[in-house]
């Protein structure tokens, strides 16, 4: 009987070492879904960032063109305060965090990012937006300037029909 207990308290042990770590509880249920997908270094890298006075949901992610098993992951943080977006590349074994911002239209280029990169974090961003806010007049929040958008924003909302073709070509706009 001991040895049995024995041995189910060994195989628990391992079980559990296997287990990837336990997200904070401000996460939302979609977020957790996604977060427990990825690989286990992966996991650990996303969860090393998460501080517990933020709250955390996932804003999508989408397949670099240019390179294979490459993922941008986008995830949201928030406070009363404000809110900002961490960016993750993530590949089948790990992840790589790349960047935060407050908006994600101002795509760095200090990370020496390729075009496939830039393109899909990009529309990540404008698939989000486009979701959560339906009603949104996309020619005039942007008609004003100074806009941050940047081009590879530009061309994600025209690519998804949140603008015009001729947006920012006529000399409004970004």
């Amino acid at each position: 009987m001991i040895a049995a207990a024995l041995l189910f308290s060994v195989v628990c042990r391992q079980a559990l070492a296997g287990e990837s770590p336990d997200l904070l509880p401000n996460t939302t249920p979609r977020l957790a879904r996604y977060w427990e997908q990825l690989p286990l270094k992966a996991q650990q890298e996303i969860a090393r960032r998460f501080r517990p006075e933020l709250s955390y949901d996932l804003i999508g992610s989408g397949t670099v063109p240019d390179a294979a098993g490459k993922t941008i992951v986008e995830i949201e943080l928030s406070t009363e305060a404000g809110r900002g977006v961490m960016v993750f590349e993530t590949t089948p074994t790990d992840a790589r965090f790349l960047f935060l911002d407050d908006l994600p239209y101002r795509i760095p280029d200090r990370f020496r990012l390729s075009d496939g990169e830039k393109r899909t974090i990009a529309l990540v961003f404008a698939r989000y937006e486009k979701s959560e806010f339906k009603d949104r007049d996309w020619v005039r929040m942007w008609f004003s300037r100074p806009s941050v958008m940047t081009t590879w924003q530009l061309q994600a909302y025209r690519e998804l029909g949140m603008l015009p073709p001729e947006f920012g070509r006529l000399g409004y706009g970004p």
